[in-house]
């Protein structure tokens, strides 16, 4: 059973990330020692209103130094393809969330497989990198701005940099994020680095004749073109 006062300290935890007061975060959760670290956020996995939400889930909603990120993920590396309960890595969080592209990067790098990662609505970090509308917690709703920004370009090449293969997954509405991204008035520079990550990884994948995730086929990447260049 978790005592009062390790909830408490986890809660207080929780409050500095989402106040963004990094460095006594640091010093309270990371700098006692790796172990301390660790029981934490094996705290946190055994707390059920947290919904299989990890202390990265969390850090990564409030776009977090990038060496502080580095230092959590070399004591716990096992947090970088935890998942929630609606099936989202901390790379769905920063990705929706609009993290600094570095950071994305970094995650990305570090963990190739969560690129290709489907949540319970089938979205991929990529998804929510090129949908502007999405919304990643409930909360959001409220703070959700009422101009959308246009989907990150260099978000979508970090992405991209390490899987090819999320171009082309159709979430459960059967959408790609090409499509996303149209809808979400990317830039013509973004949409034809989308519609090239899509027609080479299906060609790839034609010729070495390699199954690979859920994707849209090539005449839906014709079509695509055809709608952006016309």
């Amino acid at each position: 059973m978790i005592s009062f006062e390790v909830l408490d300290f986890v809660s207080y935890l929780l409050g500095l990330i989402e106040a963004r007061e990094w460095e006594t975060f640091r010093s309270c959760a990371l700098e006692p020692s790796p172990t301390h670290f660790r029981a934490r956020t094996n705290v946190i996995a055994q707390i059920p209103e947290f919904n299989g939400m990890t202390m990265l889930h969390a850090a990564l909603k409030c776009d977090p130094p990038q060496q502080l990120v580095l230092d959590m993920i070399e004591i716990c590396p096992d947090l970088l393809a935890a998942r929630d309960c609606l099936g989202r890595t901390p790379l769905h969080v920063a990705a929706g969330s609009a993290a600094d592209p570095r950071l994305i990067k970094i995650l990305a790098h570090v963990c190739p497989p969560a690129c290709d990662v489907q949540d319970v609505d089938g979205k991929t970090p990529l998804h929510f990198a090129c949908d502007s509308s999405s919304v990643l917690f409930q909360d959001d709703h409220n703070n959700k701005s009422a101009t959308l920004r246009a989907p990150c370009h260099d978000a979508i090449c970090a992405l991209l940099s390490e899987s090819l293969a999320a171009a082309t997954i159709e979430d459960a509405d059967e959408m790609n994020p090409l499509e996303h991204a149209i809808m979400s008035n990317a830039s013509l520079k973004t949409v034809k680095l989308l519609q090239n990550a899509a027609a080479n990884y299906l060609q790839r994948a034609s010729m070495s004749m390699c199954p690979g995730p859920t994707t849209m086929s090539l005449r839906r990447v014709s079509k695509a073109n055809n709608d952006t260049s016309g």
